[in-house]
């Protein structure tokens, strides 16, 4: 079985088990059990149940930085609404990870990096100052937490409301710095 559809079998182990046990009862003991694959083939794939919930957020985000009709931050966020409007119990699920692995500090670094990388090869940077760290830091922790919120109570309003606010709280420097990769 090649890389991907391995990764893809034990992550669909994964989600089918995540809709009836708890992220914090969930094992790799139990993940494995289902799928029928051993310990060693999961961590052939996987550092951890942990990596393995990321993964499905690392292939969506990745999925739409490589499409080329997202050519601009609002696209993007659009996007990635109409994926969480998909499957908006699973994302519940994920943040109610905790600890130093939450999904939500995985959200936040993973957003940072992408936010900073755009913005440092559209201005042909090398470093940012420290008041654009602090200031792409502060929006990443606000789409985070927003994103958690909103989350608790998604039919207050539909998320390509919330892609637009989204884009809208994105300070002015930042907006125009989509890179695809």
């Amino acid at each position: 079985m090649r890389n991907n559809q391995m990764k893809q079998r034990i992550w669909a182990s994964f989600y089918a088990l995540s809709e009836s046990i708890s992220f914090d009862r969930l094992t790799v003991e139990k993940i494995v059990a289902h799928c029928g694959i051993s310990k060693a083939t999961f961590y052939r794939h996987f550092r951890d149940k942990y990596d393995l919930l990321n993964y499905n957020a690392l292939g969506i985000t990745r999925q739409y930085f490589n499409l080329e009709h997202c050519g601009s931050w609002h696209e993007f966020f659009v996007c990635m609404f109409r994926e969480i409007d998909k499957d908006v119990d699973y994302y519940r699920r994920a943040f109610r990870t905790s600890g130093q692995n939450a999904h939500s500090r995985f959200l936040y670094e993973y957003t940072y990096g992408i936010v900073k990388d755009c913005y440092l090869k559209s201005s042909g940077r090398q470093s940012l100052t420290t008041r654009e760290h602090y200031v792409i830091s502060h929006y990443c922790h606000g789409c985070v937490d927003t994103l958690e919120d909103w989350l608790q109570q998604p039919d207050s309003i539909p998320g390509s409301q919330m892609a637009a606010l989204f884009f809208d709280a994105m300070p002015n420097f930042l907006k125009r710095t989509w890179v695809m990769e």
